[in-house]
């Protein structure tokens, strides 16, 4: 997830300028050189994930996806399964992991259904919100592991962005891993 201007070139021949709400893939597979730096001058804010994809020796691709509108007080499917033939999104990896962003107005909800044998990892990016009950603000994150069940979350707090006040997550949902996930809490 992108706030600002990032530039990227690979080895590919890829160069791009990613905008609010960009999401950019790579898999460097069997080997690429790739370098990102901030366009702009003002401060810039993404999100690097990494994903071990399920096998090694993957051909290198590169590919990205733009716009936040789809997410104003809703869940956008962002990250799909390259296998799961059941749902078209935006970028599709090799790994059975998806990601969902929402831009919450103040005071609006959202809710997904976590399927049994599932986890999540949530990340507030903006402003505040409430999950299942529990607090987090700007750059906060939480783990949900179990037996599956309802996440609900509710802007608590907002901040002035390109699209207007709203708090932001991400979520990314996974199979659940026995052990996996913090213990200490």
């Amino acid at each position: 997830m992108v706030h600002g201007g990032l530039y990227h070139k690979d080895s590919m021949g890829t160069k791009e300028t990613l905008g609010r709400g960009s999401v950019q893939f790579m898999t460097a597979g069997t080997g690429v050189r790739h370098e990102e730096f901030n366009h702009e001058d003002k401060p810039l804010r993404f999100i690097q994930t990494w994903i071990v994809p399920r096998s090694r020796g993957l051909k290198p691709n590169y590919g990205s996806s733009h716009g936040c509108e789809d997410r104003k007080n809703k869940f956008q499917h962002l990250v799909s399964d390259v296998k799961n033939n059941d749902i078209s999104t935006p970028v599709e990896i090799n790994q059975d992991v998806d990601a969902f962003a929402t831009e919450l107005e103040l005071g609006k909800k959202v809710e997904m259904d976590l399927p049994e044998g599932r986890m999540a990892y949530l990340l507030c990016v903006e402003g505040g919100v409430k999950i299942n009950g529990q607090h987090l603000t700007k750059y906060d994150a939480c783990e949900i592991t179990g037996t599956g069940g309802k996440i609900e979350i509710e802007a608590t707090g907002v901040e002035e962005t390109e699209t207007g006040e709203v708090a932001h997550v991400l979520m990314f949902s996974m199979q659940a891993e026995k052990g996996a996930g913090r213990s200490d809490l």
